[in-house]
């Protein structure tokens, strides 16, 4: 996954007005570095200076694109949201590459998983069967979701998944939703979740989806 999210950043940048020429070096250096790291079969301690690297690249390319500000800077330069919500799906999916070695090998895991907390809802400007959530995984992210029954204040896992435009809103993420206890969940709004195998299977079917 990172390593194609790499890929995928380098691209974007390269097809960015106004970016300049050093955001995509890095995100080319830093593809170099993670395939480097997916042949050395270095264990997770011995990995640790290369991916506090890759880290460090991130902030810095964070930095160069307009730090805190690099949306708004963005926007202005005519960058649509879907390109947006891709660079820093992309820019997450590198930098918290440490924490998620440290999980099982499983695909579900490829991606960032959070508890998130519905913060508000509103029905979707063109879909009847579709809403619009703002979510709290630790930041704000717009989810659009087909489940009727999401409201504010429900804790539920959400899979960070790649940024898709749906009927003219991006969406940032996937609810995971589970037949057996219709996944409310407690705990710390950002933390990983407890998940059940039917939860995972979800996440593994759109990560795969991702990586074909």
């Amino acid at each position: 996954m990172a390593e194609k999210c790499s890929r995928e950043l380098k691209n974007l940048l390269l097809n960015s007005k106004g970016v300049g020429k050093e955001p995509p070096r890095i995100a080319e250096e830093t593809e170099k570095k993670i395939i480097a790291l997916k042949y050395s079969y270095l264990d997770l301690e011995s990995m640790k200076p290369i991916l506090e690297e890759i880290k460090s690249e991130m902030v810095k390319l964070l930095e160069l694109l307009g730090g805190k500000e690099w949306v708004k800077k963005a926007k202005t330069r005519g960058m649509d949201e879907e390109k947006i919500a891709r660079i820093k799906f992309c820019m997450n999916i590198i930098y918290n590459l440490d924490s998620r070695l440290k999980l099982p090998p499983d695909p579900a895991y490829a991606v960032d998983i959070r508890l998130g907390e519905v913060e508000s809802v509103w029905k979707h400007p063109n879909a009847d069967n579709l809403k619009v959530c703002n979510v709290n995984v630790g930041r704000i992210i717009t989810v659009v979701t087909n489940e009727p029954s999401v409201k504010e204040g429900d804790k539920i896992p959400v899979a960070l998944l790649p940024p898709v435009e749906l009927r003219g809103v991006v969406s940032e993420g996937m609810f995971i939703f589970s037949m057996q206890d219709g996944s409310r969940k407690e705990g710390r709004i950002g933390n990983l979740p407890c998940l059940s195998e039917e939860e995972k299977n979800c996440v593994r079917k759109e990560v795969m989806k991702y990586l074909r």
